[in-house]
């Protein structure tokens, strides 16, 4: 069975603190090492966005590496 190429992340509510920001994890992309993001300031929703793997801390990379 083939790996899925996109991972829904919306469920697991894997957040992390960026510059005043918090930014909610959403959808990770394998094809491409990509993450869809969501973007809150003191609780409002700022905007979706997306990053590339390599940009997120070690301890949230621990948390997808082995999905």
């Amino acid at each position: 069975m083939a790996k899925k190429p996109i991972i829904d992340l919306k469920s697991k509510n894997i957040t992390y603190e960026q510059n005043n920001q918090t930014i909610k994890l959403l959808s990770f992309k394998k094809s491409n090492m990509t993450l869809d993001i969501a973007i809150y300031e003191k609780g409002e929703f700022i905007k979706n966005s997306n990053i590339v793997f390599a940009h997120l801390p070690k301890s949230v990379k621990s948390i997808i590496k082995p999905l």
